[in-house]
Parts: structure tokens; C-alpha cells; sequence
């Protein structure tokens, strides 16, 4: 097992993480961020901590057509990369076996993210396609999994009420637009609680009667289990909007965890697959509201449309707000303390020297070069989910 990791890593140093020596420049037309994350775990126990895989994990922000990622400096150094089931990339951080009692380990990473913004197609429910159009190929993107079960007892209202909107239309755009409505009407966002844990789509809307309570992510996991169950692919993104309005800091946990965070606001909306234009944003809490009630704008004026995003993870299996619970339970449980500092800014943080690295570029390596996972970063179930709280267009919310 250790050689077969020595190779991997070897092939990953080679290809995967091709270093420069020069400067690298944002393209015209992008804009250069230097993102800083600082992670000190503390043990105040009288015994010592063994931290997990899930501790010593970081999420690779990905490149993509409108996003290229440098690394400028981690520490500790990477012991190995991975991707999870979702075809997220994790980076496992070399840390010692134990945290004493009494003692530390910090963590320290430098990202440089060139960005630019996403072009969005013309659209309209006259030109859309139906539910004959979507490929077979991404069926896996309706099944009943992760956070949206839509077929375990405790959604199956959810499921009926998305059928009853669907009925007999057969264009997917409007059924889409349907849902965003009915979701926009029942669904309330809970101000001034930034920092309260996910929840399930039952959790969100608990029946078919009532209303309910959510925030972006919330919102957006309720929207995919009722597109997934009538067949329309779907999927959670997340990412930053890139802003010095946003600050936001506040201790949760029990006081085992306290994150503060600039100049980026966490947000999250769905991906769904609508004919003929392919995978569009659909951005309930940040598109559609009050004073915005064309269902259309949830597309249209959607953060990732609007706003320079650095985008973070993708779920399409993987249940982030199980993953969520039990980690808090577990640092709860635990003697160990966190605080999370991050930051975005224009300009570059000083750094200790060390090289650059470039992360591949979209789908430029097959998979089979990466070790699959099923584990979470501690770092995406808690800045990434648990920052997620406030619509973006709220700029400068403090907690």
C-alpha cells in the first residue's frame, strides 16, 4: 500500500502539479484573488488528540472554464491527493500522529485564482427542450441519494408535490420555473442565523401543508430532490462571491469552533440540466425574490451568473449535512478546539518562499491517477457549508 502511494503521489508530482518559477498573470479580461486559510487545532484536554483523515483534508478548488487555480503555499506539506465520490479533489496534509495536551497545529495555505465571469445562453420556456431531450448518460443525477432521498418515507411528500406541479408538462424549463415559484412562495429565508447547521429537504418544507424555513443551500437541496424525482438532473454547487463588503465571524459548536472570514461570501445553488442549453444555475435565495418574481431570474440573475464566484465543491451523492452532523458531533465530543480564519483579497499575502503550483486543468487528467475517498474536509463541512448562510446580495452582514 505505501509503495503504491509513493507511485501515485510520484505521477502526481510529474504530471498533475507542473511547477512554475514565473509569475503568473491573470489573462485579459480575469481578475487575480489570493485566497489565505489559516486552521489552528488546539487540544485542551489532559489527554492527546489523534487527528482523522477528515482534519488533515483541504479542498483543491477546481479549474474550469472560467476558473484557474494556483497554489503558492501549504504547511504542512501534501501527503497525497484524492478525489471523493463526487469527483471533488482533496488535498492530505502531512500532519503529526498526535496533538498534545496543551499543544497546536496550524495550518497555513495560499491559493492564487484567476477568474472570470460566466456566460450565460439566451433563454426562454418557448425554446425549451422536453424530458425526452436528456441524455441517458446522466441518469445518476436523478437517483434517490446524499441529501435528497426523495424516496425515503420522510420525503416522499416532497415527491408527490413535485409530481402534482410537473403534472403532464413536458417542458422542462417551465416545469423548472414552476418549482422555483412554488419553493419562492413556502419557503422562507431565516434571517440573523448564520451559523445554523443544514438541514434536509423535509426539514426545510416538513409537509405538504406547511411552510418552511431555509437558506440557500437549504432551499437548493429542497429544489433537487423535486427535480430529481420527476427526472430532471440536478446537482449542489457551491462557491464564494468574491467581495471586500463581506465579513463575517462568530463562534459555534459550543465554543469548539470559531471561524472568521473576508472578503468572500459563501453561497450555494443548483446545477440542473435543461435542453437544448445544457447544465444552467438555478439561484433561488440570490435570483428570485420579493421585489423579483419572474421564476426566469432565478437563472438570469443567479450569483454564479452575476458575480465573480470562486467556486468550492459540487454534491451529487455524497450527503453533506449527515457528514456535517457527525463531524460536529465528533469535535464536540472531543477535546479539540478550531479556529478557521480565511480571506480573499486583490493583493498577495506574503508567503515564506515557497514554489508555485498550477492544479490540473479540467479533465485534463483521467481519474484513475487520483485515489478515491470516502471521507469529508473538515474544512468543506464547515467554512463551505456552515458560511453558507446569507444570500449574496445582502453585502456586508456581520454575525
Amino acid at each position: 500500500m505505501r509503495k503504491n502511494s509513493i507511485a501515485v503521489i510520484t505521477t502526481l508530482t510529474i504530471i498533475l502539479l507542473g511547477v512554475f518559477n514565473s509569475t503568473v498573470k491573470a489573462p485579459v479580461g480575469w481578475k487575480a484573488y489570493y485566497y489565505r486559510l489559516k486552521i489552528c487545532f488546539i487540544n485542551k484536554g489532559s489527554g492527546s488528540y489523534t487527528p482523522t483523515l477528515e482534519d488533515r483534508l483541504f479542498l483543491i478548488f477546481p479549474n474550469t472554464s472560467i476558473q484557474k487555480t494556483y497554489i503558492y503555499e501549504v504547511e504542512p506539506s501534501v501527503k497525497r491527493v484524492f478525489t471523493d465520490e463526487d469527483g471533488n479533489l482533496l488535498a492530505e496534509l502531512d500532519f503529526p500522529e498526535t496533538i498534545k495536551p496543551g499543544g497546536n497545529i496550524t495550518v497555513r495555505i495560499i491559493v492564487m485564482v484567476n477568474l472570470t465571469f460566466r456566460s450565460l445562453p439566451e433563454i426562454s420556456v418557448n425554446s425549451s427542450g422536453s424530458f425526452s431531450d436528456i441524455p441517458a448518460t446522466l441518469a445518476h443525477y436523478t437517483v434517490s441519494s446524499g441529501a435528497w432521498r426523495y424516496r425515503d418515507e420522510g420525503l416522499k411528500h416532497i415527491a408527490e408535490l413535485a409530481a402534482e406541479i410537473k403534472g403532464n408538462d413536458t417542458n422542462l424549463l417551465r416545469v423548472v420555473c414552476k418549482m422555483v415559484e412554488f419553493i419562492g412562495e413556502r419557503v422562507s429565508y431565516p434571517e440573523g442565523e448564520e451559523l445554523r447547521p443544514p438541514q434536509y429537504p423535509n426539514q426545510t418544507l416538513p409537509s405538504t401543508g406547511e411552510t418552511g424555513r431555509g437558506d440557500c443551500d437549504d432551499q437548493s437541496a429542497l429544489l433537487i430532490a423535486m427535480l430529481r424525482s420527476v427526472g430532471i438532473p440536478a446537482y449542489l454547487q457551491t462557491g464564494g462571491v468574491v467581495s471586500p463588503f463581506y465579513s463575517v465571524s462568530g463562534e459555534t459548536w459550543g465554543g469548539h469552533l470559531t471561524v472568521v472570514s473576508k472578503g468572500i461570501g459563501w453561497h450555494g445553488w443548483v446545477e440542473a440540466y435543461i435542453p437544448p442549453w445544457g447544465w444552467l444555475p438555478v439561484d433561488i435565495t440570490y435570483g428570485y425574490y420579493s421585489r423579483r418574481r419572474d421564476p426566469l431570474s432565478s437563472i438570469k440573475y443567479s450569483a454564479s451568473a452575476r458575480e465573480l464566484m470562486l467556486e468550492s465543491e459540487r454534491y451529487s451523492s455524497i450527503d453533506f449535512v449527515a457528514e456535517y452532523l457527525k463531524t460536529r458531533e465528533r469535535i464536540v465530543g472531543s477535546s479539540i478546539f478550531i479556529r478557521m480564519e480565511e480571506e480573499v483579497s486583490e493583493t498577495p499575502f506574503p508567503d515564506k518562499g515557497s514554489q508555485q503550483v498550477e492544479q490540473p486543468e479540467e479533465n485534463m487528467v483521467p481519474s484513475t491517477l487520483f485515489l478515491p475517498i470516502l471521507a469529508a474536509s473538515i474544512v468543506t463541512l464547515t467554512i463551505f457549508i456552515l458560511l453558507k448562510r446569507a444570500p449574496p446580495r445582502f453585502k456586508g452582514r456581520i454575525v
